[in-house]
């Protein structure tokens, strides 16, 4: 049985360290062999308490945050409500409290229908929650009253899975007067939430949803090669059957990883962030043995995402893995009336032309990985478009524009053109 006292030390040196430690400096600092240490850091992230980021050959141990939900749900001016599988209000945000002028802690814990926020609940919402496994994702429209007073509500009605692993359902919903002009749910705070944070909050939700759906439709999957297998005779057969679940398993534990390695563990604002530091990143986790690299970036700051989108280590791998031929990759930069053009090339074998049009597209892409989408994605919170220009045979190029405002020269003078 694990130690809790060492488990407790080790939970601690990781708050001190919040960028990570790897197995041999906790080894180090709490005087326990390294066995021990790794024991003890893989069960805090069996458990949930902490995960691991690769940094080149080592692994990094760090607490894992609990995403701030609640200003999520703040963030916007419609109103939500989130409920558990018999229908009791576990999460509410504020702007649904003040329209309905409750506490939190008078609906949160109580079935909703026996709180004031049951007039958003008509029989025709409740029968889509009772119906929510079989239909899905549902929008509807009707009309509320309060207070004598008549409303147009439209409603979203989103199934979702809570992390015990239990069903719910989240309830998104805005009003607007008879007329039909729109209103808020709740009038602005005082002090307006940061846009580019907001804005990132959504996509990060789209994306979120994105996953939840391809997972469901996975497991769907898994489940169904089960039954299959179950019913088999043929060794054969159940053989390729295993190996199809194999498979099956094995894509979602990729494609979860790669989400937690674009999302991480917290939503985090845009920011002004060194271009040849994000890219000096990319580069010191890969190993470009025998391809020759060379940029002119430097002097350059934008506004992006932490580490902009993991553009750069999305193209750096596809050359390495997909280019082939690959002997030398170029990153470089001038202005144009645009704004920053950023461009990316190797000289690999490059990307057929019918691939080109849904490179960047959800489900498409190299090998489906889902990588440029959601590179695609990220960058696209401060404006930042990419393209594929590149010639199949000669190698692939990336076009990268930064709009203005969203770049600025630090240091060397760029090119112009």
């Amino acid at each position: 049985m694990a130690d809790r006292g060492d488990i407790d030390r080790i939970r601690e040196l990781l708050k001190e360290h919040q960028k990570g430690l790897t197995i041999e400096e906790v080894s180090s600092s709490l005087s326990i062999n390294r066995s021990t240490a790794s024991k003890y850091l893989n069960s805090l992230v069996m458990s949930g308490s902490a995960t691991i980021r690769k940094l080149g050959p080592a692994k990094l141990f760090y607490l894992r945050e609990c995403l701030p939900l609640q200003q999520l749900l703040d963030c916007t001016f419609d109103g939500v409500i989130v409920l558990d599988s018999d229908l009791v209000v576990q999460e509410v945000n504020a702007n649904t409290l003040e329209f309905f002028d409750v506490l939190a802690e008078q609906v949160k814990g109580q079935k909703v229908m026996e709180t004031p926020l049951r007039p958003v609940f008509d029989n025709d919402t409740m029968q889509v929650l009772n119906d929510l496994a079989d239909t899905g994702e549902t929008i509807m429209e009707g009309n509320l009253t309060r207070d004598r007073e008549t409303w147009h509500i439209q409603r979203k009605i989103i199934p979702i899975i809570f992390q015990s692993g239990t069903p719910g359902s989240c309830i998104i919903f805005r009003l607007s007067h008879p007329g039909g002009r729109s209103v808020p749910v709740s009038q602005p705070m005082a002090v307006s939430p940061d846009p580019a944070y907001v804005k990132t909050c959504n996509q990060v939700f789209q994306i979120t949803t994105l996953f939840r759906r391809f997972s469901i439709n996975q497991l769907s999957r898994a489940a169904e090669t089960l039954k299959r297998i179950r019913q088999v005779k043929d060794e054969r057969e159940l053989r390729e059957l295993l190996q199809e679940e194999l498979l099956v398993i094995e894509n979602l534990r990729f494609h979860l990883n790669l989400v937690e390695e674009y999302l991480g563990d917290e939503v985090k604002a845009p920011d002004w962030y060194t271009l040849e530091n994000i890219l000096n990143q990319a580069l010191n986790a890969r190993h470009l043995a025998h391809i020759r690299f060379f940029s002119d970036i430097r002097g350059i700051e934008i506004f992006t995402d932490r580490d902009c989108g993991r553009i750069f280590p999305t193209l750096i791998e596809n050359s390495i893995i997909h280019g082939k031929k690959v002997t030398s990759i170029r990153v470089t930069s001038k202005e144009t009336v645009d704004g920053l053009l950023i461009v990316y090339s190797d000289d690999g074998v490059g990307i057929p032309d019918q691939e080109k049009v849904t490179l960047f597209e959800w489900g498409h892409g190299i090998h489906r990985a889902h990588s440029l989408f959601l590179s695609r994605q990220m960058l696209a919170i401060t404006d930042i478009s990419i393209k594929e220009t590149g010639t199949y045979g000669r190698g692939a190029r990336f076009e990268i524009l930064v709009p203005g405002g969203r770049w600025r020269a630090t240091g060397t003078t760029l090119e112009y053109s």
